[in-house]
């Protein structure tokens, strides 16, 4: 062979390997960096808030709660991304992923967040809460059957309300804080009709989880209109619910020291969700329908160190000890036998499953349920 075919020949090979090297180097290019090696052992757990961020006294502060139990007693760090305005929450989720074994999402805004991400993190654990993000492999999603919990607490509330009227301060239109809202109307309509009360429950939507401001102006309307208890079902806007049942209670001459001592008992109550209220606002706070997430993340948390992760979604209720309401440690004096007696036969069909006590998870219009809700016959008065 003449030098010439030789030059040919090595050209032919240069060009060759510089082809196969652009093929390898587009081929990870593409590939997303964001993939992991398998996780060989659960080291780190970061939660993601949604809009509310930590201090909202009840969704956010619920999940850390778990988060921070896991971390206690499994030994696992843990850590939080908050979201702020102008945020991200797909870069939210990225920057939790990239630096954590397990993402805990919380709440509908990160469904999306959570479905871009579990893909280009196979081996990293998501878990949703008050969402579904789809049948992923390390997706597990938590949506909880809070109206239970409503319903139990809309009883309590009906039967202590001297006026007859009930206000209600949504955050959003939305199915999780709905789904609220239509439990505890049914179980306003199960005490009207087994007592032969009529309860009017008046609601205003904030239009905002983190207005504070707005939750205090709505909660004064209400009160304005003669609601004497006013359910806060808004985030860290229903921060505003107890400043405004807090004053309402002052302006009245009414202090908490007297309160106390039983000298007075409060005018004006609220209604608390989501995490237990008895501490943070005493003989303020009627009852709390609680959203158990604090156990739902353990658990969950702890199913990973187990080799034991559940992906898909999970529907859990009253049976499950997902939801309920607060013990009532301070209040439970102004509630009734006959209200306590009813929530106790409530509590037996929730636990039997009972569907005409299952809310529905995709709640959109709360009037028509509550107009077509029959109220079992083993709740009504002689049965």
């Amino acid at each position: 062979m003449n030098k010439k075919n030789l030059s040919f020949l090595a050209i032919l090979i240069l060009v060759g390997a510089i082809i196969v090297f652009a093929m390898l180097w587009m081929i990870f290019k593409q590939a997303p960096l964001e993939i992991r090696n398998e996780k060989k052992s659960i080291n780190k757990v970061i939660m993601v808030t949604d809009a509310g961020g930590l201090g909202d006294q009840a969704f956010n502060d619920s999940g850390w709660k778990g988060v921070q139990n896991a971390s206690k007693i499994l030994g696992i760090k843990a850590d939080v991304i908050q979201f702020k305005e102008g945020d991200d929450l797909v870069v939210n989720v990225s920057r939790a992923a990239e630096n954590a074994d397990v993402v805990i999402g919380m709440g509908f805004m990160i469904k999306d967040a959570i479905a871009k991400n579990a893909p280009l993190y196979p081996f990293t654990k998501f878990i949703l809460i008050d969402e579904d993000a789809g049948n992923l492999p390390n997706i597990a999603s938590y949506k909880f059957y809070a109206g239970q919990g409503g319903y139990l607490a809309g009883i309590i509330s009906a039967s202590v309300s001297k006026t007859g009227k009930i206000g209600i301060v949504k955050g959003m239109d939305i199915p999780p804080v709905l789904t609220w809202v239509a439990g505890f109307e049914t179980g306003v309509k199960t005490w009207n009709e087994n007592m032969g009360k009529d309860v009017k429950v008046i609601s205003k939507t904030a239009n905002s989880f983190i207005d504070t401001e707005k939750g205090k102006i709505l909660t004064k309307e209400l009160i304005a209109e003669g609601s004497d208890i006013v359910f806060d079902a808004a985030g860290a806007t229903g921060k505003g619910v107890f400043k405004a049942i807090q004053e309402a209670n002052r302006a009245e001459g009414i202090t908490v020291e007297e309160i106390a001592s039983g000298l007075k008992v409060p005018k004006y109550f609220a209604v608390a969700t989501d995490i237990d209220h008895d501490e943070m606002f005493p003989w303020e706070v009627l009852v709390t329908g609680l959203k158990k997430m604090p156990e739902a993340i353990y658990n969950a948390i702890e199913d990973i160190t187990k080799n034991n992760f559940r992906n898909g979604l999970h529907s859990v209720g009253f049976k499950e000890k997902a939801t309920g309401i607060s013990e009532m440690k301070y209040t439970k004096k102004y509630v009734s036998k006959e209200a306590l007696a009813l929530v106790k036969k409530a509590e037996e069909l929730m636990t039997n499953q009972d569907s005409r006590l299952r809310t529905p998870l995709d709640m959109m219009d709360v009037a028509e349920y509550v107009k077509n809700f029959k109220v079992p016959e083993e709740l009504l008065k002689n049965k």
